[in-house]
């Protein structure tokens, strides 16, 4: 298999060769925008596949960040869905109706439904099931936290990986159709801000206000003091009112937690 190693200043990439297309999940953020361009600068663009794991609960910012990607690419994001839930919200009040409590720690159901099954229904229903190839390009960082240093602080960004390997919990029938790749896993945060701007493109507004990372807003698995700076916000206060009005209608208190609870493995991609 043929490889070249190309230099970016302070950020590398070993470029391997390959016929099967590339999904690039992307959430609007610094980490998966310079994997997306990673990919763009290294194949045709029609092997290009961007999919978002859609939660309903992202900032309308960043659903126009979404749209200035399309604009730029020429490329049609892809959207996970779910039938039976269409939001987050939606499926919070199924939760709720069902005697549970608001995701926490020892329940992250969130994370559960809106990134690993609904990942799951949208390799089945394209066909990654059956015959179809493709490797999927994660815009994981190990220096993102100690979390993420722990989990995936080993893997090296210039090999294949098995999905299984990675996430255990993946049928076996997706593994052998869809392996991945951790394209900037050794990257920081300044080299994707780099990236972006030497490839010419604007980051996500929200950094400029602010935030440190672009995905659900809020995460509710975040901390205590980043629910409340989001929460704050004029966008926040509207996804406030949601949780207001689950605990008014199913009597159940949401509590805030003074440490990170580990927010979602995937949605900071």
């Amino acid at each position: 298999m043929s490889q070249q190693k190309f230099e970016f200043a302070k950020r590398t990439f070993k470029h391997i060769l390959t016929d099967s297309e590339i999904i690039v999940p992307v959430s609007g953020g610094k980490d998966s925008t310079a994997t997306l361009i990673l990919a763009l600068q290294h194949f045709d663009k029609e092997k290009i596949i961007p999919l978002h794991y859609n939660t309903g609960w992202d900032h309308p910012k960043t659903y126009k960040y979404l749209d200035y990607i399309e604009q730029k690419t020429g490329l049609k994001i892809q959207y996970t869905e779910s039938d039976d839930y269409p939001t987050m919200i939606d499926y919070i009040r199924k939760e709720l109706s069902r005697g549970k409590g608001f995701p926490h720690r020892m329940a992250r159901y969130c994370t559960r439904k809106f990134k690993r099954d609904n990942i799951k229904t949208w390799f089945r229903k394209n066909g990654f099931y059956d015959k179809r190839k493709a490797q999927c390009w994660l815009g994981i960082r190990s220096d993102e936290s100690h979390q993420r240093k722990k989990r995936y602080g080993d893997l090296d960004s210039a090999e294949i990986h098995s999905y299984k390997n990675v996430f255990p919990d993946y049928p076996k029938m997706l593994d052998r159709n869809v392996s991945l790749r951790f394209p900037i896993i050794d990257w920081s945060t300044d080299d994707c801000f780099e990236h972006i701007k030497d490839y010419g493109w604007d980051h996500n507004s929200l950094y400029d206000e602010g935030s440190n990372r672009v995905g659900c807003y809020p995460c509710l698995l975040a901390s205590k003091k980043k629910q409340t700076e989001e929460f704050n916000t004029e966008f926040g206060q509207h996804q406030l009112k949601f949780i207001k009005d689950l605990e008014k209608e199913f009597g159940v208190k949401y509590e805030m937690y003074d440490e990170d609870q580990g927010s979602c493995e995937i949605c900071n991609i």
